[in-house]
């Protein structure tokens, strides 16, 4: 039995911030894309001070978490409603951290939002967001750029090729994403660059790169045969070629290591490095993401 076959909706997770709204605004727009239910989690962050748990200041008066939580859900969905107005949206609150509610609610997730959360003057992610990186159980995008841009809708989707099995768990995201959001698709095959000339007769492995990128590719390019391509090998290293390429994309999409006991030393630095300074939205595909059934269910996208 299909071991995801439950998995449905775009799950965004909102903590009140301006970076979850944003985070917000964004999958709406990819759920619409999709074709899938938008699912509004609200775990709210402010104070629980003053020793009053669970009480927090609001427009200069006290209110419970759970005011807190609805009003923030309430901003949320009027967001949504202004860009994708028939988008199916519903809303759930906890009084749980976010991580760990965000973590759980991934397992039956298509997809899982989240807004960089940063920190250290907005150019690093915080905690809450690497965590739920390192252990959610399905396709999570973490939500970078500029605050109130609008979403650069024609700009393709790149995707990092590695020629591994993750690699084409995110070429096969990576493709029906720009299938659903009709945008052509730049996949990027990174060389290691050599700082100094070795001395003597070196190999030639352009050709050894370029057929992994081409027998990546292959597949993919059967299954959607509408999508554009673009296919680049490029020498340097895979973060600061694929950041770059970045700026002229709407998201990346990239393969990240396993999840186990042992996370915190498996979650690949490529991945790590892009959640800091990607220009634009990340989507992370790892061992856990359902890359067995398409994303994409039938229709064109609509756009917010």
């Amino acid at each position: 039995m299909d071991a995801h076959h439950d998995r449905n909706g775009v799950v965004a997770g909102v903590d009140g911030s301006t970076v979850s709204l944003n985070a917000v605004r964004w999958a709406a727009y990819l759920a619409t894309a999709i074709h899938e239910p938008l699912v509004i989690a609200c775990a709210p962050r402010f104070p629980r001070g003053d020793g009053e748990p669970g009480h927090a200041p609001l427009n200069g008066r006290v209110v419970r978490w759970h005011e807190f939580a609805a009003q923030t859900a309430e901003h949320a969905v009027a967001l949504v409603r202004s860009c994708a107005p028939e988008l199916p949206v519903t809303t759930e609150v906890t009084p749980e951290a976010a991580a760990p509610a965000l973590i759980a609610r991934s397992t039956h997730a298509r997809i899982l939002v989240v807004g960089a959360q940063t920190a250290w003057d907005g150019r690093l992610v915080g905690p809450t967001t690497m965590e739920v990186a390192r252990h959610a159980r399905c396709p999570i995008a973490v939500w970078r750029g500029r605050a109130g841009r609008r979403i650069p809708r024609r700009k393709p989707v790149t995707v990092g090729v590695d020629g591994t099995p993750l690699g084409t768990a995110a070429l096969a995201l990576g493709f029906e994403l720009a299938e659903a959001l009709s945008v052509p698709l730049t996949a990027v095959h990174c060389r290691p660059g050599n700082r100094i000339a070795p001395l003597g007769p070196t190999a030639d492995h352009t050709a050894a790169d370029d057929a992994v990128l081409t027998s990546a590719l292959a597949p993919h390019r059967l299954a959607h045969p509408d999508v554009e391509v673009t296919a680049v090998t490029v020498s340097g290293v895979p973060a600061t070629v694929l950041a770059e390429a970045g700026r002229d994309s709407q998201l990346l999409v990239v393969g990240t290591r396993a999840r186990n006991s042992a996370t915190a030393a498996l979650f690949g630095s490529t991945s790590r490095d892009l959640l800091h300074h990607s220009p634009c939205p990340v989507v992370l595909c790892g061992c856990a993401a359902p890359t067995d059934q398409r994303l994409v269910r039938s229709g064109t996208s609509a756009m917010c």
